[in-house]
């Protein structure tokens, strides 16, 4: 989990799903927080130590980043099983941000202007609301201090520059405080290829493709008279874009006859590491590139991919499906499908 920047004194959450995806039960040895994991983290979760799932059974996890302090703060969750895989590490990583301003003088001071200028004054902001924080005609005595809060948003891409000033009647001259942001340009939508949906009238198997001479062969009955276009679909990056936030896909499909009858997505290199050597799943290469959410949450601008996963009686018999469409998610979920949460950042064409 990413949090990214936060301020001192938020509160941000992120949730995670721990699934049984396999055909036998298995149990948690020890959940618990890592001994490194930072103060400015607080969890929730169903997962509990000596607890038992069954078959598509799950429990949730929930991270709270609350920092009290700037700087740094990583954190992490041991899902400590009796499977194959028994050392699961659920990571999480944050900063928090917070500009002190400190009177160092013999007498009270009084700020009488908070100013952004400089080169590039609208790509910064700065908020002070509650108690103990800047503000103009906010007396801070002789040793003593105030924060204020600020957000980088940058207007244009590359290095972004302005001065955050502070004047007060009691300045020989004003103090100021140089500040910097580094802005990546965004992946061009001119750039973007559709992935389609289609849909299996029979089996219910839902699959993604961006690949023009594969969706071709599909609406051709080139794999069967059973598939066809849903009208659904998103816009990703093609297999050889170069932005570096717009990160592989990798495909799978279930094991013919003792794998899931569906293909699986994930754009997080972890998740395709644990698919991959998962004896249920066979690799199908790349397909596309997406971008991650951050928190969960995806960037002005892009529309968020949740993913669905439908529990079976056997694990042949389970599914999955990639939704945008809000109306879509609420039918799914009506209809028993569980919500896994978002996966892709998907830009609008």
């Amino acid at each position: 989990m990413s949090f990214g920047q936060a301020a001192v004194g938020s509160s941000t959450s992120a949730s995670a799903s721990v699934s049984n995806c396999g055909d036998r039960p298995f149990s948690f040895t020890d959940v618990s927080p890592d001994a490194a994991t930072n103060a400015a983290y607080r969890i929730e979760t169903s997962c509990a130590t000596g607890m038992t799932l069954a078959p598509q059974q799950q429990c949730a996890i929930t991270v709270h980043f609350e920092p009290n302090a700037p700087g740094q703060a990583s954190g992490a969750l041991w899902l400590h099983n009796t499977t194959s895989t028994p050392d699961q590490l659920l990571t999480f990583y944050g900063r928090a941000v917070v500009m002190t301003l400190l009177n160092t003088g013999s007498a009270q001071l009084v700020p009488s202007a908070l100013v952004l200028n400089g080169l590039d004054p609208y790509d910064f902001r700065g908020e002070a609301n509650g108690a103990g924080e800047c503000g103009i005609g906010r007396e801070i005595a002789p040793g003593g201090s105030c924060t204020l809060k600020l957000y980088f948003k940058p207007q244009a891409a590359g290095m972004r520059q302005a001065n955050l000033v502070v004047d007060a009647p009691q300045l020989a001259t004003l103090a100021f405080l140089t500040l910097t942001g580094s802005a990546i340009q965004a992946a061009s939508a001119a750039a973007t290829i559709p992935v389609l949906e289609f849909h299996n009238s029979v089996d219910d198997q839902y699959f993604l493709t961006a690949d023009a001479g594969e969706a071709a062969l599909l609406d051709n009955g080139g794999f069967g008279p059973d598939w066809s276009r849903t009208g659904t679909s998103f816009q990703a990056w093609p297999r050889d874009a170069t932005d570096p936030r717009a990160l592989p896909v990798c495909r799978f499909f279930g094991t013919p006859g003792f794998g899931p009858e569906s293909h699986f997505y994930t754009a997080y290199a972890a998740e395709c590491a644990i698919v991959r050597s998962d004896p249920h799943w066979i690799e199908e290469g790349v397909t596309f590139r997406a971008m991650l959410p951050l928190a969960g949450v995806c960037a002005d601008g892009y529309d968020t991919v949740i993913r669905f996963w439908k529990p079976g009686t056997t694990v042949i018999e389970t599914r999955h499906r990639y939704v945008v469409d809000a109306a879509i998610a609420n039918a799914m979920q009506a209809a028993g499908w569980m919500r896994e949460g978002p996966v892709f950042c998907a830009p609008r064409a």
